[in-house]
């Protein structure tokens, strides 16, 4: 479903709210695909696990984060898609920053053979995307999958050069370090040249970080709900060489709430101190979380996110934009703007897993991500699958 509208967050004021939500019930009653979905089966479920995959296009550079879209929208879909949001056990939400492209920019990349220039160049229209399904049918696309010959790479064509073949990004790094050995630091000629290579090392250093974040999230998202065999079990070894994942422990009970986030920060400011060249983050960066629950209990997957977050962009400070150190006068990573693009949260059965019911952990993944990786499998089948549609 497409909606033409920047979506608001619960302190918009209420004649925004109103007109948005207007405007959502006027797509659920003539959205094409939404009529389609309601032909093929009952919606809205009134017990089904959900998976809902949302990119928000703003029209402009600023606007609410992620996870405050997510709170209002996540509320306007019960009763249209889910009877309860606490259904929800698969979110992964993006938000796209715009940079509006002046006249004169524009001028000066065509120059006289230019096209005219409208009165409205640089504006561009806010819209925002929604895909609602039930789990089942990512539960089916992972088991047939897992069935195929050609096995599933999560970094096959999702990342592009930024994640090239691990031994080249190595050889990479180690040729900055030789290169850095040119430059004396204490010579005032030499000083600049070498605090970027030192900049474009730690980038490096951090985006190979979140490449291992990356492969130990992807395979609890896309292996434990259909192959949960000793795979918690891996991870958990994997865990101490992954600055960028923490393990948060059981979320609290009611009263619970300023202990635990009293000690999320320490555990913050302590992975941050122990490790200065990974933080603050030059590399932009999402945020993916799981939580392992019992079958008897829910909770809101954007509450869980909205409760994390702040003390993320207060000690870890992840950048809006990359600062990989390329030019001199970049943003001090200490002080420039934090944002994350996107959020991913999944809820998956603790049963087997030796992970108390209610426990949670987290990982700072690529920035650079555009699709969750469920729909990363789905893409993946209907290639192999079917390869003449692409």
């Amino acid at each position: 479903m497409a909606l033409p509208l920047e979506p608001p967050t619960k302190k918009t004021r209420a004649g925004t709210r109103r007109k948005a939500s207007d405007l959502l019930d006027e797509a659920f009653e003539t959205d094409t695909l939404v009529q389609h979905a309601r032909q093929q089966t009952r919606w809205p479920k009134p017990r089904a696990a959900i998976a809902l995959d949302i990119d928000v296009f703003g029209a402009g550079s600023n606007g609410p984060r992620i996870d405050s879209i997510c709170k209002w929208l996540l509320d306007e879909l019960a009763g249209r898609v889910y009877t309860d949001d606490r259904q929800v056990k698969l979110l992964f939400a993006r938000t796209w920053r715009q940079q509006p492209l002046s006249a004169s920019d524009l001028a000066t990349f065509w120059g006289d053979a230019g096209p005219p220039l409208p009165d409205d160049t640089g504006k561009r229209s806010a819209m925002r995307y929604v895909t609602a399904q039930p789990r089942a049918n990512i539960l089916a696309d992972l088991r047939a999958a897992s069935r195929l010959d050609e096995r599933w790479d999560p970094f096959d064509d999702d990342h592009g050069g930024r994640y090239a073949d691990p031994h080249h990004a190595s050889a990479h790094r180690d040729h900055l370090v030789d290169y850095r050995a040119l430059f004396d630091p204490d010579d005032e000629r030499d000083a600049g040249e070498d605090r970027l290579l030192g900049h474009q090392i730690e980038y490096a250093d951090q985006v190979q970080q979140q490449r291992l974040v990356d492969l130990i999230i992807s395979s609890l998202f896309t292996r434990l709900p259909v192959d949960d065999h000793d795979l918690w079990g891996r991870v958990w070894d994997w865990l101490p060489y992954s600055p960028y994942i923490f393990h948060l422990g059981v979320l609290p009970e009611r009263g619970g709430s300023t202990t635990f986030r009293h000690n999320l920060y320490r555990m913050l400011a302590t992975r941050r101190d122990q490790f200065p060249r990974l933080f603050p983050m030059r590399s932009t960066s999402g945020i993916s979380m799981i939580l392992f629950e019992d079958a008897d209990t829910g909770k809101d997957l954007d509450n869980l996110v909205r409760t994390v977050l702040p003390d993320v962009l207060t000690v870890l400070r992840p950048p809006r934009t990359d600062l990989p150190g390329w030019i001199a006068e970049e943003a001090d990573p200490a002080t420039g703007s934090v944002d994350i693009p996107f959020i991913e949260v999944a809820a998956l059965p603790s049963q087997g897993t030796d992970m108390p019911a209610g426990s949670v952990i987290f990982g700072l993944s690529s920035g650079h991500r555009h699709q969750s990786w469920w729909d990363s499998i789905a893409d993946h089948l209907e290639r192999t699958l079917d390869p003449d549609t692409h």
